[in-house]
């Protein structure tokens, strides 16, 4: 039935028992989020808010709930849509079945594409669904400001965005040395957030106790980039909330979990930041968290808390996290709380999901604008702008990268060397960034170990954040053909031997999202990663999203972007040749 939203007279009406409840939900077993205990009543709910727990006995519409929890919406508290490569429509009909029923999106992935225009339209794209999408305005748009991106955004266009409707607050501060120098444009942006009572995304990644005074100085509550015990630790101790991410390349709820007790669990809560659609397919979205939260021993209740109310208490949304009087009436039956089995899902009192699927089409997608259909402009360029001069038996600056982490080692050691220039072999590839948004024919060039590949090469046009294009290969016909093919498709990822395509995904929205549908983009993924094999390619491990963060110069250690080699330590470009 289709539920009108009720004045406040009629709430208190069906809260007092004076009325018939809209929806009665019975026989059902509440998780109670606050005190981590099971409790058996009447759940009554008036239009899209839930009015009353207890002996409620007349309702309009009654659900029997026998052997079912009743548990809270769960809620992503950081999220980049555009990591699983589809578009706000396409997104939400793959996670809301899972029981995520709210998000905390940051777009600042498209944003470097098209700026202000893109950050629009993922507004637009997020409305009018069964997922509550909480915009975040990007606030780093280029990350850092040596970045070849497509656009920036302004401290006058981020203010502006504050005061659009359809969004929340200010995305991941990951430009910290501007913070912590205090320089004048994101100060305007931090300004604007806290004068607009907005909740600031905190980018943490590798900072010490000094740079985190300063950061909660600034107004960052939350961090989503601890990687250890300590640093959840040093953090909570601060009195910011630590998002656990777990999503396809950065995999830290085991790692952070010791740092959990019973007097700090409050502080800590559920994140996927990037995960791709064929993980979020296969495993579910932060759904996927409690259940690995509950396989590490973590209580379920506790487990489901992370994902619910201290979510909601993080981001100040009052009206979400817990089945109680108030709260809006978007919640999830379960059949078992040991496997987080979602048996159905409602939003604001409808229900919109069950048995894994969506109970009613989705209204139409929003059109994207034509320039983010026709993003990727590359300089044409010759194989030998792909050569890496080295001295013979010289030592080189090495990215090595780190099974389910973001974060990489900068190593040092003598590569393979031939007529005066590096030669792939041995486990070190060539890895590839040319920039592609202004041509300017810009192409940096370095060595990665750590990425299995032994015959053919990798190329995505999803590179974090600039997004320029990203190859890795043995060799550079494989390179050359990877390159010029995504660029020919108007983005994507393929993965190529020699000059032959072996498979590849468009992502024409963008160079990041596909307009496709999810079962379409799913079997590209799968294509993908059975034509790794190809290339000699092994590992379980998704290497396009290894590849996708080896040029984000905002994450330790040993970076490459379209202008070269960058330590992000020392935060300054860096010679390959040591």
């Amino acid at each position: 039935m289709t539920l009108k939203t009720p004045d406040l007279a009629h709430k208190l009406a069906v809260a007092s028992r004076e009325k018939p409840a809209d929806l009665l939900i019975k026989n059902g077993k509440i998780l109670d989020m606050y005190a981590l205990q099971i409790v058996e009543e009447t759940v009554a709910i008036a239009g899209d808010e839930i009015v009353g727990i207890g002996a409620y006995t007349d309702g309009l519409e009654v659900i029997d709930a026998s052997g079912q929890y009743i548990c809270p919406g769960l809620i992503d508290g950081h999220v980049h849509i555009e990591s699983a490569m589809v578009p706000p429509e396409t997104f939400a009909s793959v996670v809301v079945p899972k029981g995520v029923t709210t998000v905390i999106a940051d777009p600042h992935e498209i944003a470097n594409v098209g700026g202000n225009k893109a950050v629009q339209y993922m507004v637009q794209a997020s409305k009018g669904l069964p997922l509550d999408v909480k915009i975040m305005v990007p606030s780093s748009v280029p990350a850092a400001s040596f970045e070849q991106n497509g656009a920036t955004l302004s401290a006058e266009e981020v203010e502006q965005l504050l005061h659009t409707d359809g969004v929340y607050g200010l995305g991941e501060v990951m430009d910290y040395p501007a913070v912590l120098q205090a320089e004048e444009s994101i100060l305007q942006k931090l300004e604007a957030a806290r004068a607009n009572g907005c909740v600031i995304d905190g980018h943490a990644a590798g900072l010490g106790a000094t740079a985190l005074n300063a950061y909660l100085t600034a107004g960052i509550a939350n961090d989503h980039e601890a990687v250890s015990e300590q640093e959840a630790i040093s953090r909570v101790q601060r009195g910011m909330y630590v998002l656990m991410r777990e999503g396809t390349a950065a995999r830290n709820l085991e790692a952070l979990l010791p740092a959990v007790t019973s007097a700090n669990a409050r502080r800590f809560a559920f994140a996927t930041d990037d995960k791709h659609l064929d993980d979020l397919i296969r495993e579910g979205s932060v759904d996927a968290n409690i259940r690995k939260a509950i396989a590490l021993g973590v209580e379920p209740l506790q487990a489901i808390q992370f994902a619910t109310l201290n979510v909601a208490e993080c981001f100040k949304l009052e009206e979400k996290g817990a089945i109680a009087p108030g709260k809006e009436a978007s919640f999830l039956l379960l059949s078992d709380l040991e496997s987080f089995t979602v048996e159905s899902v409602y939003v604001k009192g409808r229900c919109v999901a069950r048995g894994g699927k969506g109970t009613e089409p989705l209204r139409a997608s929003v059109q994207p604008p034509d320039d983010l259909l026709d993003s990727v402009r590359v300089k044409p360029f010759t194989s030998e702008a792909l050569a890496l001069p080295l001295t013979e038996g010289s030592q080189a600056r090495i990215i090595q990268t780190n099974e389910d982490s973001i974060i990489t080692e900068h190593i040092v050691e003598p590569v393979p060397v031939e007529d005066g220039r590096f030669h792939p072999a041995n486990g070190y590839l060539k890895l590839v960034v040319a920039e592609r948004h202004k041509q300017t024919g810009d192409i940096g060039i370095g060595i990665v170990k750590g990425i299995g590949i032994t015959d053919g090469a990798i190329v995505s046009t999803v590179a974090h954040d600039s997004h320029n294009i990203i190859a890795c290969g043995s060799d550079d016909t494989s390179i050359e053909a990877a390159i010029t093919h995504v660029a020919q498709m108007r983005g994507g990822m393929a993965v190529v031997k020699g000059e032959e395509v072996m498979a590849s995904l468009p992502l024409e929205l963008g160079g990041l999202m596909s307009l496709s549908s999810s079962d379409e983009v799913k079997q590209k993924l799968n294509e993908l990663q059975k034509a790794l094999l190809n290339i000699g390619y092994q590992a379980e491990k998704d290497p396009f999203l290894t590849l996708a963060f080896l040029a984000l110069p905002v994450i330790p250690s040993l970076k490459l972007t379209s202008k070269g080699l960058f330590d992000v330590e020392t935060f300054e470009f860096v010679d390959v040749e040591a």
